[in-house]
This record gives C-alpha cells, sequence and structure tokens, in this order.
C-alpha cells in the first residue's frame, strides 16, 4: 500500500534588514514561528540606512548588546529549519528568500530545500478588489487584530501566521460559495462586557471585516447585524432586554439567508445562530475573529468568573 507522502514542516519567518537589497544589505533580526521558535539579532550586521532605521528602530547598540554574530545566527536559523525539505511563509517571500540565499552564500552555509509561500501573493489573489492595501499591517487592522510592535521580526511573523490561517479559512468558503454565493451571514461578537466602549469596538471591528469578506465574496449580499442594528443601544442592563428582541430578530434574517459565517470564538447569540443555521442544513463556516482591546480583558475575566 503506498501512503501519502506528509507535507513538510511549515515555518513562519521575517527578517529585519539594513537596506532593501540583499546585494548591498543586511539581515539584521530574524524570526521564526510554526515548527520551530527562534528570534536573534545580529550583533555584527553594518548599521542600517536611515530609511530602514526608521522602519524598525534597531539602532546599532542594541543589536550589538542583545545580538550574536551573523554566522552564529544564520547556523541556528538553519539548524531550526533542519535538513529536510521544508516550507515556509512569509509575506513579501520573494524579499525574505533574497536576503536568505544571499546571507547563506555570504556565510558559506547550505540552506535545506524550500518551498515558498507568500501571504503578500495569497491576499492579491483571494481578493481582486480588495478595500486596503496588502501590506502586513493594513491587513492586520482591517481584520481587527493588534499590530503593536509591527516592523519587529517577532510580530510580523506572528501576524503572519495568524494571516496565512486566516487566508486559508477565507479561501476555503470562496471555494465553497463559488461564483454565485447568495446572501451571507456574517455573525460575531458584539455585547463584550456590555459597556457602550466595547460594544463600539465589536461593530467598528465587524464593519471592517464586512469589508474584508465582500472582497473576498464580491457577488455576495452581506447581511451583517452589527450594523443592521446598529442604532440601537444594548449596553448596561436594560440593554440585556433589547438584546433578546435582537437575537430573535437576527434569526429571522438568518432564515432568510445562503450560508452563515461565524468570524471568531462562539458566544451565546452565535451558538444560536449556529444552532438554527444547523436546523436548515445551511452552509456554516468559521473564521478568525478580531481582538479585545486589553481594557476589556480584566472586566470580562472577572464577569465569566462570576
Amino acid at each position: 500500500m503506498t501512503h501519502p507522502t506528509p507535507p513538510p514542516p511549515r515555518f513562519f519567518m521575517d527578517f529585519e534588514t539594513t537596506g532593501l537589497s540583499p546585494v548591498t544589505a543586511c539581515v539584521i533580526e530574524v524570526a521564526l514561528r510554526g515548527s520551530a521558535r527562534l528570534d536573534r539579532l545580529v550583533s555584527d550586521a553594518p548599521p542600517s540606512s536611515p530609511e530602514a532605521l526608521r522602519v524598525h528602530g534597531l539602532a546599532p547598540w542594541l543589536c550589538q548588546r542583545d545580538g550574536r554574530p551573523s554566522r552564529e545566527v544564520l547556523a541556528e536559523l538553519i539548524a531550526a529549519l533542519g535538513p529536510d525539505p521544508v516550507e515556509i511563509v512569509a509575506h513579501n517571500a520573494t524579499f525574505e528568500r533574497g536576503f536568505l540565499e544571499a546571507w547563506a552564500w555570504g556565510e558559506g552555509l547550505v540552506l535545506p530545500e524550500i518551498l515558498w509561500t507568500c501571504t503578500l501573493d495569497n491576499s492579491r489573489s483571494l481578493m481582486l478588489r480588495a478595500p486596503i492595501n496588502h501590506q502586513l499591517g493594513s491587513l492586520a487592522t482591517s481584520l481587527g487584530w493588534d499590530t503593536a510592535g509591527l516592523h519587529r521580526a517577532a510580530a510580523d511573523t506572528e501576524l503572519t501566521l495568524r494571516l496565512a490561517e486566516a487566508q486559508e479559512a477565507w479561501r476555503a468558503i470562496q471555494e465553497a460559495l463559488g461564483s454565485v454565493p447568495g446572501v451571507v451571514y456574517l455573525a460575531g461578537p458584539l455585547r463584550g462586557d456590555g459597556s457602550p466602549a466595547a460594544i463600539a469596538h465589536n461593530r467598528a471591528a465587524m464593519a471592517r471585516l464586512a469589508a474584508w469578506a465582500q472582497a473576498v465574496l464580491p457577488a455576495a449580499t452581506l447581511v451583517v447585524p452589527h450594523l443592521n442594528f446598529g442604532f440601537l443601544d444594548e449596553s448596561g442592563e436594560r440593554g440585556l432586554i433589547l438584546r433578546e428582541q435582537i437575537l430573535v430578530a437576527c434569526e429571522s434574517l438568518l432564515a432568510r439567508c445562503d450560508a452563515l459565517i461565524l468570524c471568531g470564538n462562539p458566544t451565546e447569540g452565535m451558538r444560536r445562530e449556529r444552532e438554527l443555521a444547523d436546523t436548515l442544513w445551511m452552509p456554516t463556516f468559521s473564521v478568525p475573529g478580531w481582538d479585545v482591546p486589553t481594557e476589556e480583558v480584566a472586566p470580562m475575566a472577572a464577569a465569566r468568573a462570576v
């Protein structure tokens, strides 16, 4: 019996560099996630160009204090990848590939066989008429994610990992619903801790995600209850009574739809919507949601503990 070949180990990688060209610039910081984890600064890289320094802020004294020699960092990276074929996912993978190959050639070290996957290319093919540019920070912001630390290798690598997962989920929806997706209902967290700030945040995040969904499914008619009922105030104790009325109205809307997309971790309302979709044999999909602001975390945790 022939057994299918397992996929190669998958890594997510980002470099910060002293400039834009691997011919004249060097890697100054590397981060690796996925099948292995690595975070390193390079101590003996030349100073960054003024333009590069403005982006990543990695001053020479910081790299000399916290970094390691270039050859040592590259050897660690190659050891983390291992000797067998691997997949490396990067945003603008052509950039990382050029610097990695130039780095290995300069140090006389051998790279494993690498299959490159580019989340930038994937974004362009997923959304032919995207309402945003395809830069990593813009995509992350449109998905409602925290972009603190952007343009440092660790933060960019972790955002790339999340972006790849989101792209795979949305690609699966696109392929399943086809060119005529019909009426699609977007569900996601709304009330949060019940504060006006939490509700406003979740409405704004859903509005951005709806623009993403429309770009992925340009022929879809979207039903977005966060926005349909945005004129109603669900905050506070009085909002709980109104909330039940809105959920009933949401179920009435959902019954007229052709597909349901659940955005993020399910809430009570989302579970009700999922159960109704199941009774209607409606196609249901899940995609990553947006981040909750840090100031909401403590009150929400306390409420769950009661």
